[in-house]
């Protein structure tokens, strides 16, 4: 709906996008548990969107164990080295870089033009497998030049992994992204733009290479989709994303877990840490400031950064064992590193920094967060759909009006550019097309969107829509999402599809987090005396204690009612429950049956009983001793010649 007024009041659209849903069969998880979609649904010899709707549901896994040559275009560099390894057949086009970079790259060329001959001719003695090839949208014009000069086009589909990174790139890579699409539209014919979090349609409808396109959107069987569960903690002032990473690291080293809850009756606990973060200096910190050691330590960010990570310690190393995985104890990733990385963990818990003030710290809340959630790709692993959110957030600078009148002035230069440019002479153009070349790097996109694109074979000017669109969705992500945190955190959920959980559920879980700390076990009390049917839910969440479970049902709720929901006070009381058993041993051998004791005696005899088990806390009364025998008191003289209360032992209780 935010969406929908946004494109009301900042586009006028005239071609939307041709939309389709496809119903998965009831029960099914994996898009390759349904045949049909690659055998007569999706129309593979075209161009189309292919929005999954919910990560880990192994789309690009469907391609590359299908039987069709597949190229997979990826703007992560990391994802494409797991999956090259996953699949020992196939092709990864990357030359890292070097002295003789470009004889290294024509010799790549070389390898993959072989690599083609051997699975894309079928003779009478050989059976060829598919070809399956994995390329950066950075080299992805190297590998379809060699492809098409073998001929070959019209026999791949090329699908476009995790393709929402290109609008998130954009600022930054924005050049690279957009002559990408003007490459790959004109030179491919068969084309799949996969995603589960897809760029929004009113940006799609302002692109020229994707605009019109058809969009299928897979619609699957709610029971076989687990509901997140989130903690959002707002930064406090004075807080940030290390003093808060290192509570967490201490609170492992103390504990020797991160989480943990109860599932089927049992305690299951985290031992490993994922940890989104998108500022390399943020995580170096980290490292240094808690002595993290590098066989502790998994660090995913973008290859450019790695000079700045600590010495001894490097990148990229992620388990890629989905059956018997093993992880380090803590796992930091940026934003250029973690679309499309498949997170194999029985036991790892995520946390999520979300920094407003830094604007490379400022995540996409339709895009971001939903694939945040979905790395973790083992069911086995209890935690996989919990997370942490801590965040902050910072008042709209620029209102609506100030920021479109910036836009339009923008684009009115950028179009008279254009059209100078195209009434120009071959000289003039090229110019034009000089002086835009040599232009500074962050001098562009500051008064026009003007940039040097791909055009039927050759260089030319043109608008750079991506880096546009970019602008308009990370202002209104600033102006609409992070302006106040109650709707930051409804635009979370919103994103991330919670609303299968009952109200009164996340209601009582805010409260709760937000609570102060003496206050959390009378509320904790008071819900599930009121809703007991909803206990199950508060068992499984990783963010309440342990201990409120354990208080509740030792204790009940009239005796925490009667020690005024004092935590002090249940401990205590708990702690007496769990010594009662061997109390009422030691008092056996402590008081014998059918003997009479004066109420001091009893005193001193359960003070000693008490202090031999630990509980110097508890104070020792002669009326304690009815919780361990049965009792019957009597009057008698003493030795003053008073009468006095006696207790008689009758027997073990």
């Amino acid at each position: 709906c935010d969406y929908q007024r946004f494109q009301r009041t900042m586009f006028n659209l005239k071609c939307p996008l041709v939309i389709k849903h496809i119903d998965m069969p009831n029960g099914c998880r994996y898009m390759s548990d349904y045949p049909n979609l690659l055998n007569n649904i999706l129309p593979l010899n075209d161009k189309f969107i292919l929005n999954k709707t919910i990560t880990g549901c192994g789309g690009t896994s469907m391609f590359l164990d299908s039987n069709l040559d597949v190229v997979i275009i990826s703007p992560r560099l990391p994802v494409l080295k797991v999956k090259s390894r996953q699949y020992q057949e196939s092709f990864l086009f990357h030359v890292p870089l070097c002295y003789n970079r470009q004889k290294e790259i024509s010799h790549m060329m070389g390898e993959l033009k072989m690599y083609l001959d051997s699975h894309c001719y079928n003779t009478p003695f050989t059976r060829t497998k598919p070809a399956k090839i994995f390329v950066t949208l950075d080299s992805s014009q190297k590998v379809i030049s060699v492809i098409k000069s073998s001929g070959l086009t019209d026999r791949f589909i090329f699908v476009v992994d995790e393709f929402q990174c290109l609008l998130g790139d954009a600022e930054f890579k924005g050049s690279t992204g957009m002559n990408f699409l003007a490459y790959l539209n004109s030179e491919v014919n068969r084309i799949c733009y996969l995603s589960a979090t897809p760029i929004p349609e009113i940006f799609l409808d302002y692109i020229p290479q994707l605009k019109g396109i058809h969009q299928y959107i897979l619609s699957w069987d709610p029971g076989v989709i687990r509901e997140p569960i989130l903690k959002e903690r707002m930064m406090k002032k004075g807080e940030s994303a290390e003093s808060l990473c290192r509570n967490i690291i201490e609170k492992y080293r103390q504990t020797g877990h991160f989480e943990r809850k109860i599932i089927d009756g049992n305690i299951v606990y985290s031992r490993e840490a994922c940890i989104f973060i998108n500022e390399v200096r943020s995580i170096r910190n980290i490292i240094m400031e808690n002595n993290l050691k590098p066989d502790e330590v998994c660090i995913l960010c973008s290859e450019s950064k790695s000079s700045n990570v600590p010495k001894g310690f490097s990148i990229g190393d992620i388990c890629t064992d989905r059956h018997n995985p093993v992880n380090k104890t803590f796992t930091f990733c940026t934003k250029a590193s973690f679309e499309g990385v498949d997170f194999y963990s029985k036991n790892a818990s995520t946390y999520i920094f979300i920094n407003t003030g830094k604007e490379w710290q400022m995540l996409d809340i339709i895009i971001d967060i939903p694939q945040i959630l979905g790395r973790q790709r083992l069911d086995a692993n209890p935690f996989k759909n919990d997370a942490t959110i801590y965040y902050k957030i910072n008042p709209v600078t620029v209102s609506e009006e100030e920021f479109r009148q910036l836009q339009n002035m923008m684009e009115e230069k950028s179009n008279w550019i254009i059209e100078t440019y195209n009434k120009s002479t071959d000289e003039c153009k090229d110019l034009l097309i000089e002086l835009y070349r040599d232009k500074a790097a962050d001098k562009k996109f500051t008064a026009d969107y003007v940039d040097l694109i791909y055009d039927n074979g050759k260089v030319s000017l043109s608008i750079n829509y991506l880096v546009m669109v970019s602008r308009w969705n990370r202002w209104f992500q600033r102006n609409y999402y992070y302006n106040n945190s109650c709707q930051l955190l409804t635009s979370i959920k919103a994103a991330l599809n919670i609303n299968n959980r009952p109200k009164d559920i996340s209601d009582f879980e805010r409260g709760f987090y937000n609570a102060h700390h003496k206050d959390r076990l009378k509320g904790y009390s008071y819900f599930r005396k009121n809703y007991p049917q909803y206990s199950c839910f508060l068992l499984q969440n990783p963010f309440i204690d342990l201990e409120y479970h354990y208080w509740y049902e030792t204790l009940g709720f009239d005796v925490l009612y009667s020690l005024d929901f004092r935590e002090d006070d249940a401990i205590k009381k708990c702690d007496f429950l769990l010594a009662l058993n061997r109390i009422k041993e030691e008092c056996m051998k402590e008081f014998r049956i059918g003997s009479i004791y004066s109420k001091a005696e009893v005193k001193v005899k359960l003070r000693g009983i008490y202090d031999r088990l630990g509980l110097a806390g508890k104070t020792a009364k002669a009326t304690d001793l009815y919780d361990y025998m049965e009792i019957h008191e009597i009057q008698r003289m003493n030795s003053d010649g008073k009468r006095i209360f006696f207790m008689e032992v009758l027997a073990p209780k």
